[in-house]
């Protein structure tokens, strides 16, 4: 049973509705909102020993091997990542006081481990913890495990020294073991024993330790200094606590009269943020638009030709699209990589242009345009951005058949039947190699469920995994270039990623490279 079909009429720009429903997908897959009460146990912002935050939901799980990036403050406070990476990208030591790559081809991968570091329950990090660290998350239902399936082999070097032995190159380990994929979140080796306690408790080596007794699961989460924490001048406050409340605008009142001091923004919401005198911050973070999986026409013939592919991004009007249903609050895109990253392109690919998307359709036999069918969802504001791009093709005489999904359930199975020649779309950032398995791939299930390749992109793919660092970045260029001209995807915008704090909290710094906000950097104004 597919949803109800809409009409592609120019849609009404509904942009607070937008806004509030782009939030929603930089909450499911990174951002964080919410508040609550004074009440015992679940501090108070007017204490400058106290840090509170506001969280959108409970956590699935406090193992960071079977939890998500979207729980990151969770897993934060209490564990330590191997490598950090900083608000402007930069990688820097943590646990791992170096790492490097041996010899050529980004198969070997050596990391010297931090000496006289502890977990919170006293026991120590050795080399050996980490080899049992990595089968563990390896085979955890976590968002890391897949990152860690190439490793074919842990070799202890000495007790703070261990090589990772891969069947395929990988140049973005460094990443992986950052805080942003959880795989450097090291358990401590007597919790691995008896694994099922990471559920609801913590055993890190990060600042602080989730206190049980003022904890109230799924209302409120209090950690307090970690004893053993190997650097204890960075412990800024003697507590923390991390309230869940999903609704934006309690969300926003709370802040303003001091019940939290950090949330997650909410685009809806920011202005207000702002006129209130609170610190706004944002970066552009999740790509929508349109992913067109039937690249070989098995479906809608027209798609097969690249011409036909590449007309329907030339169709498109991004920036009205990016000013009238994000505000300020976001950017319009052409390519799934953002300024100042990796991969980015800083030439123009396609400019608004309706008479180049009529040539190019006439060129490929369409001279009168062609049918095709998309599904949409309700949630996130694809929905929106959608409706759109529909209005802007039926313009050059491209009729799109909206359907949108009852659900993210129909949703997903309908693509994954391979249903539909192309459907509304929604990605967070990665650097450009790790996208490859999840987006452009013939692995990425989802995002290429027909199995689509390229001999040129996977050539340059493969070229990319073998890169050194210094020449990695032209690499990626080049294969965001070739995503651009093969036009399997129409990116529209990239959504914002927002965070409001008080004037009493400082240390708050987000970017493209780094668009989470990590509560470990954050600290009272005066000090």
């Amino acid at each position: 049973m597919h949803g109800k079909l809409l009409r592609t009429q120019p849609p009404r720009r509904r942009r607070r509705h937008l806004l509030s429903t782009c939030a929603a997908i930089t909450a499911l897959s990174l951002a964080l909102t919410g508040c609550a009460d004074r009440s015992s146990g679940q501090g108070n912002s007017t204490d400058d020993n106290v840090l509170s935050l506001g969280i959108s939901s409970a956590p699935n799980s406090l193992d960071p091997a079977k939890t998500g990036s979207a729980f990151q403050w969770y897993v934060n406070l209490a564990y330590d990542p191997l490598i950090y990476r900083a608000a402007d990208g930069a990688l820097q030591p943590r646990l791992a006081t170096s790492w490097s790559y041996i010899g050529s081809g980004s198969k070997v991968f050596e990391i010297k481990l931090r000496p006289d570091v502890k977990f919170s329950d006293g026991s120590p990090l050795t080399a050996e913890v980490l080899r049992e660290n990595l089968t563990y998350f390896a085979g955890a239902p976590g968002g890391s495990a897949p990152y860690l399936k190439q490793i074919a082999s842990v070799d202890i070097v000495d007790p703070l020294t261990v090589r990772l032995n891969l069947s395929a190159p990988n140049p973005n380990l460094p990443d992986i073991f950052s805080q942003y994929y959880l795989a450097g979140d090291l358990v401590s080796g007597q919790a691995l024993r008896t694994p099922d306690i990471l559920a609801t408790e913590t055993r890190g080596a990060g600042p602080y330790v989730l206190d049980l007794a003022e904890t109230v699961p799924n209302d409120h989460y209090t950690y307090t200094p970690n004893p053993h924490y190997w650097n204890k001048g960075d412990v800024r406050y003697g507590k923390v606590v991390v309230k869940v409340l999903s609704n934006p605008n309690a969300a926003l009142a709370a802040i303003k009269t001091g019940q939290v001091d950090v949330i997650a923004g909410d685009p809806t919401t920011a202005d207000a943020a702002k006129t209130a005198g609170l610190q706004v911050f944002q970066t552009p973070q999740i790509m929508i638009g349109l992913d067109l999986v039937d690249r070989t026409g098995s479906m809608v013939p027209a798609l097969g030709d690249v011409r036909v592919r590449q007309a329907l991004n030339y169709a498109i009007d991004r920036d009205a699209m990016a000013k009238s249903l994000l505000g300020g609050f976001g950017m319009p895109t052409e390519q799934i990589a953002l300024p100042g990253t990796d991969g980015y392109n800083e030439q123009v690919f396609y400019r608004y242009d309706p008479d180049k998307a009529r040539q190019l359709l006439a060129e490929a036999g369409y001279p009168n345009g062609f049918t095709m069918s998309v599904m949409t969802q309700t949630t996130y504001g694809i929905d929106q951005i959608s409706q759109a791009i529909a209005a802007d093709l039926k313009k050059v005489g491209v009729q799109v058949e909206l359907t949108n999904a009852a659900d993210m359930t129909q949703f997903v199975q309908a693509i994954a039947a391979g249903k539909y020649p192309a459907y509304g779309f929604g990605y967070g950032y990665q650097p450009v190699f790790l996208m490859g398995p999840g987006l452009y791939l013939p692995s990425a299930g989802f995002f290429n469920p027909l199995k689509s390749t390229d001999p040129q992109l996977d050539a340059l793919y493969s070229q990319a995994a073998t890169a050194d660092q210094a020449s990695l970045g032209q690499v990626n260029k080049q294969i965001v270039g070739r995503l651009v001209e093969l036009g399997w995807f129409v990116p529209a915008v990239f959504a914002p990623n927002l965070f409001f704090a008080r004037s009493g909290v400082s240390g708050i710094s987000i970017s493209p490279n780094a668009p989470m906000a990590n509560p470990v950097d954050f600290r009272p104004a005066t000090s």
